[in-house]
């Protein structure tokens, strides 16, 4: 016989919003950048056998795309694990902690891929408390990564053991949001960099086209 555990266990010892945890319209975005698994090696190849960037956008280049790939593949994990747990009822820790896990390292990715473009080319990925994707996703992995501060400092839902969680919308935490939907936009916006870069002789024609 299966163990039902109460919805006050499930919450205070997975997540807050474990026991309402029930669905989860997670974009499959394998098909949407087809050659993502690949940008790095196509970056080489391209490097080696045509045009170069020269540093140190050649460090910029690399970086961002290594980035922008494991961001595409965390997602697809993260994706595998939250139905998993969805499909056992949401009374899997197991599944839970390895959805977290792979989400975390999406949005960890997803924002340094950001990072290294704003950095190159000295712009701005948001304003301050702006509620853009991009500031909702900094704030996100922000509070992930410093997870013992948030501990610390209350700045989780009392008696919860975690700062993000995951409700049928998205990931969220106390004060920031993202949509999976949203998820997926982050991805798409990423694709379009790194389809571009990932050939340096036509990287410049295709930005310029991608700020007309």
């Amino acid at each position: 016989m299966t163990v039902q555990f109460s919805s006050a266990v499930l919450e205070a010892h997975i997540a807050p919003g474990a026991s309402t945890f029930t669905a989860a319209d997670i974009p499959d975005m394998s098909s949407w950048a087809k050659e993502s698994s690949h940008w790095i090696a196509n970056y080489f190849l391209n490097s080696v056998h045509g045009t170069a960037f020269a540093p140190p956008m050649n460090a910029y280049a690399y970086n961002f795309l290594r980035r922008a790939q494991y961001a595409y593949s965390e997602h697809a994990l993260a994706r595998v694990s939250t139905l998993a747990f969805i499909a056992h009822s949401g009374q899997s820790p197991r599944h839970f902690t390895d959805a977290l896990f792979h989400w975390e390292n999406f949005l960890g990715q997803a924002w340094h891929a950001y990072g290294i473009l704003i950095t190159a080319w000295k712009g701005k990925a948001f304003e301050k408390n702006d509620g853009s994707v991009e500031q909702r996703l900094n704030a996100l992995y922000n509070q992930m990564k410093h997870v013992e501060s948030r501990i610390d400092n209350a700045q989780i839902i009392p008696g919860a053991t975690v700062p993000v969680w995951l409700e049928n919308q998205g990931l969220r935490s106390i004060d920031a949001s993202l949509t999976f939907l949203e998820t997926g936009e982050v991805l798409k916006d990423l694709a379009k960099y790194a389809d571009a870069l990932s050939n340096p002789r036509t990287a410049k024609e295709v930005l310029s086209a991608l700020d007309a």
